[in-house]
């Protein structure tokens, strides 16, 4: 039988509440199952006091109502960190959507962990504005979290319409042009980009379905993503809107340095690196959005701030498994500002792409860097990218170099 390892349950959901200890003995009773494509895992209604992880592969989640949620594990990229059920009797059907490896491991058992290992929840009274309130809120926030009670982003209707054309229709040129007719703001940075000097060619193009054909599909569909992405970076709170504006803008600098850099480099796409970079801070949205409910956050900047760092990696990854995104993108958000970072990727991932953006632009640009952040030279990713082969190893020559390419890749994305 197959063994786990402590470190893939440490980021599993509520598994990583465990001390260390407790990790290591809950691996020991763990157990790998092999499901083949199109099994019944289980049926709603059921129960059989099992808690299953999806280690790698893709199982679909079918509710009462008809409602269809996707959970992907990518190995060694990391198990999905929600369990198929967290009740019993099970709230919906599980089916393997691919052959899939779940962790299963005996649910009684994680119960009696977590009540010897929890500390009792602070009380309104006990939380005050010291560390202890950060702790404290940190607790709240991420109960919430992991009992859904997070109001987490929905991607853009209109990227999800092309999505499905492209990926279950197949459609061509003529009805994603039918569909994003529909969208005038979309439509018109789609045509922007198709005569953009990356991809203009002798004449300009001047409607949808030339400008589609001209950009490919596959280009088409990361970048009405991309630009659609924008409406989920708002808040309803002027205060909090301020943050979300300053998020864009960073993401969007980030996301366009990372196309630039893709277009140097061998395997990688470069559309797909423009949503990589800005999707890499995705998890902060429903950190800022809401902070409203937590007025010690709204008063304390800091404090969220704090609350943002602890949590955007693991809240992005989420979400993009949510989406549905492409599994060598999952892992971008955790992976952005874990600097020395060190995974067997030969020629780097897209995590290591966006990891050395973000320095690149923090070096060219008027961004404050923490004492702690170090030079792009000095990671694991500088050496995996081959970036000194390119000759990348002073930022500021580069950023200058290029900066009439990121200046149009912003443009795109920012309007």
């Amino acid at each position: 039988m197959a063994s786990i390892e402590p470190e893939v349950l440490e980021t599993l959901v509520p598994l990583r509440e465990l001390p260390s200890e407790a990790l290591r003995e809950l691996a020991r009773e763990a157990e790998i199952d092999d499901v083949p494509a199109k099994t019944v895992i289980f049926r709603l209604g059921g129960a059989d006091g099992w808690a299953r992880y999806v280690l790698s592969g893709t199982v679909v989640l079918v509710d009462e109502a008809q409602r269809r949620r996707t959970l992907t594990g990518t190995g060694n990229a990391g198990a999905a960190p929600e369990p198929l059920a967290r009740a019993t009797p099970f709230p919906a059907h599980a089916v393997a959507g691919t052959d899939v490896k779940l962790i299963r491991m005996p649910a009684a058992r994680i119960d009696e962990l977590l009540r010897s290992s929890r500390l009792p929840e602070p009380g309104v009274d006990e939380v005050k504005a010291d560390r202890g309130a950060g702790e404290g809120l940190f607790y709240r926030l991420f109960e919430d979290l992991m009992n859904d009670r997070l109001d987490l982003p929905s991607m853009p209707d209109i990227a999800v319409r092309v999505q499905e054309a492209i990926t279950e229709r197949e459609a061509g040129p003529a009805e994603l042009a039918r569909i994003l007719q529909n969208d005038p703001v979309v439509a018109a940075r789609l045509m922007r980009a198709a005569n953009s000097s990356v991809f203009s060619g002798q004449q300009a193009v001047e409607s949808l379905q030339p400008a589609i054909t001209r950009l490919g599909l596959a280009t088409t569909r990361e970048i009405v993503t991309a630009v659609a992405l924008k409406s989920v970076f708002r808040s309803r709170n002027p205060n909090l809107n301020k943050r979300m504006v300053e998020l864009w803008m960073h993401s969007s600098l980030v996301a366009a340095t990372a196309q630039v850099l893709a277009r140097k480099l061998q395997g990688f796409a470069a559309d797909r690196a423009l949503l990589a970079g800005l999707v890499h801070d995705i998890g902060v949205i429903p950190m800022v959005s809401n902070a409203v409910h937590y007025p010690e956050l709204v008063r304390d900047p800091s404090l969220l701030e704090a609350t943002i760092d602890e949590y955007r990696g693991q809240v992005g990854t989420m979400i993009l498994r949510r989406w549905n995104f492409p599994a060598d993108l999952i892992p971008v958000p955790l992976a952005a500002e874990a600097w020395m970072r060190e995974v067997d990727a030969p020629g780097g991932d897209y995590g290591d792409l966006v990891l050395a953006a973000q320095l690149l632009a923090m070096a060219g640009g008027p961004v404050v860097t923490a004492p702690d952040t170090p030079a792009l030279a000095e990671t694991g990713a500088y050496r995996r990218l081959n970036l000194e082969a390119l000759g990348i190893s002073d930022a500021t020559a580069l950023m200058q170099e290029v900066r009439e390419e990121i200046a149009e890749a912003q443009r795109l994305l920012i309007g």
